[in-house]
């Protein structure tokens, strides 16, 4: 049976539909969810995977097969006893030989890393001849992990920059429309903002307020299937 701090991971990064209820950022974690479920389709058997900024590692189980690797930093906006991590590294200098390994994901990392583009070219270096990158980075997002956040990019810097270090873009997408987009952003504002310290008063504003704030946004969202705005860009690219 999972404990409590399992269940609670488990329904932040890798939310069901009915996660909803108790997530005040469930949309922007379902889409994100989303795309790297789609992504994790193939049969990673055998695979070598690096996860850059791993965190908690909380995608590790849909590369079934893979031999799994996760770096991070010490320190930045996170504890480290709460990462899962098999080598600490300094933020841009990948300890690990050329041409090492099929896959590289770096979700939700480099809006943090202090020189992304020295970071980019170190993963075409450890990535073997026609290996991909799964990379997600906010597009529209609040300052988060003060004072660790230095950045947003639009769909064309992305592309400027990967094919700067000779990665071929294969897909950018965006993983919300407008409306999803304010509805995640006045669901998180309300969590945050409203009983900060208070954790049995935050669950149930997550429930009362969040939940239906969310799901009349993603009702407007599927209404109009308007991409004017995003949370995240999502770009695939090979070497």
């Amino acid at each position: 049976m999972p404990n409590l701090k399992e269940l609670s991971q488990k329904h932040f990064f890798r939310p069901s539909w009915y996660s909803i209820i108790i997530n005040p950022y469930f949309i922007a974690r379902r889409e994100l969810l989303k795309k790297i479920t789609n992504f994790t389709k193939s049969d990673f058997s055998g695979y070598n995977i690096l996860d850059v900024g791993c965190g908690k590692k909380p995608y590790q189980s849909l590369f079934k097969g893979a031999f799994y690797i996760g770096i991070d930093i010490e320190g930045g906006g996170h504890f480290d006893q709460a990462k899962i991590v098999d080598k600490f590294y300094n933020g841009t200098d990948i300890p690990f030989p050329d041409n090492n390994f099929d896959i590289v994901i770096c979700t939700e990392v480099m809006e943090h890393v202090a020189d992304p583009e020295k970071l980019l070219n170190e993963i075409h270096r450890v990535l073997k001849l026609n290996g991909k990158i799964f990379l997600t980075m906010p597009f529209v997002w609040n300052e988060h992990e003060i004072p660790y956040d230095f950045r947003r990019y639009t769909r064309y810097e992305h592309k400027r920059i990967f094919e700067k270090y000779n990665l071929k873009i294969e897909k950018i997408e965006e993983t919300t429309g407008v409306f999803r987009t304010c509805g995640q952003l006045i669901s998180a504002f309300i969590f945050e903002r409203l009983f900060l310290k208070n954790k049995p008063l935050k669950l149930l504003t997550a429930i009362i307020l969040c939940f239906p704030i969310q799901l009349f946004f993603i009702i407007l969202d599927l209404i109009f299937k308007n991409h004017w705005l995003t949370l995240d860009y999502v770009i695939i690219a090979k070497k």
